[in-house]
């Protein structure tokens, strides 16, 4: 793994196996044993992802292999993200898993103190499934490209939004995330000014005027009289691992943009993604998708929530994509292009598309 990315650098995988293997030897209380440990090529750039086998032999004396995957939190100055809450990552999981339908991942253990590994961590059993590709984007190469009908692709993609509607549906207090609302702000203003602080953190001296004038924008357009739910915040069919039939999630990864908040910038967030490595790379969208608007009724209809506030959240949608990837390019020395990005453009197409309308 490259020192310039933005995560831990995992220089010692034998010694990190040893580690591993006692600390879950005394989480589990079975003598474990922790093989073929590697790190994947086509993990994103806000965290280290191992996988391994646990194998142990349980009470009865069987021995049992099980595939895992383990999540280090980034610890390096060149991160994507000034601040990581592992534990609440976990935290939504562990509810999510045991109060609602939402598949995620079984999850193993959490370690919140550096001693083990340097970093806190967490680990989950791993998810057999088909994941729509990042490396290259799916609308370009991959098995979602080359090896599915329309039909399969509608029915994943139908799938992926249901995910959301069951979602959006939850009670975020009845379930328990009723201390992530703030008495002083708004779950809207809490997030913006949230962006706004990102941005100065993460550009620097870097200016990006194209994020300037949507922030400011967003700041001066706010919706009222929102709905809160708790929303997923990367909400993308490549995080979903999808059963082989591809109707059916198998478990929903990557909540670490996770908070509360009005739930059309999840719906808003899923549609602008997807332009982005569509038309944002100059490429066709996969035949057989639902359009935006298709997406849009599927979720208006299925989660009782109306979308009239959906082109203001595709603004804010393309301002966290931009500001995100402006940190990217600059953290990987890329740093006269990170306000020239394709997400910029598409986000200035946007904009104007937005004032225009209004």
């Amino acid at each position: 793994m490259e020192n310039n990315r933005s995560t831990p650098v995992v220089e010692d995988l034998a010694g990190t196996q040893i580690k591993l293997a006692r600390w879950l030897s005394e989480l589990l209380q079975y003598d474990c044993q922790v093989e073929k440990i590697t790190i994947p090529t086509a993990t994103g750039m806000s965290n280290v992802t191992l996988i391994f086998t646990l194998k142990y032999q349980n009470s009865s004396n069987q021995e049992k292999k099980t595939k895992c995957v383990a999540r280090l939190q980034p610890q390096k100055l060149n991160t994507v993200f000034p601040n990581y809450d592992l534990e609440l990552q976990y935290r939504i999981m562990d509810v999510l898993g045991k109060k609602s339908r939402i598949p995620v991942p079984n999850l193993i253990g959490l370690e919140k103190n550096n001693e083990i590994l340097g970093v806190p961590f967490f680990i989950m059993e791993y998810h057999s499934g088909l994941i729509p590709t990042d490396i290259p984007p799916y609308h370009m190469d991959g098995w979602l490209k080359e090896k599915t009908s329309e039909s399969q692709r509608k029915k994943l993609w139908n799938t992926a939004t249901d995910v959301l509607i069951s979602l959006h549906k939850l009670d975020y207090k009845k379930i328990g995330f009723s201390d992530l609302s703030s008495k002083e702000q708004t779950p809207l203003n809490h997030q913006l000014s949230y962006w706004k602080n990102y941005q100065d953190w993460a550009l620097g001296e870097k200016t990006n005027r194209t994020c300037d004038e949507a922030l400011q924008w967003l700041f001066e357009n706010q919706p009222n009289k929102e709905s809160t739910v708790l929303c997923w915040g990367d909400a993308r069919i490549s995080n979903i691992i999808f059963e082989n039939s591809l109707d059916k999630a198998a478990a929903v990864l990557d909540w670490e943009m996770a908070s509360l908040g009005n739930p059309v910038q999840d719906i808003a967030w899923f549609n602008y993604m997807d332009s982005c490595f569509s038309e944002g790379l100059g490429c066709s969208r996969l035949a057989g998708l639902p359009t935006y608007s298709e997406t849009l009724s599927r979720w208006e209809k299925g989660s009782g929530y109306s979308a009239k506030d959906y082109d203001y959240y595709t603004i804010f949608a393309g301002l966290r994509f931009s500001l995100l990837l402006s940190r990217i390019m600059i953290i990987t020395d890329q740093k006269d292009k990170a306000d020239e990005t394709f997400a910029c453009k598409i986000l200035k197409k946007r904009m104007k598309d937005v004032i225009t309308k209004a």
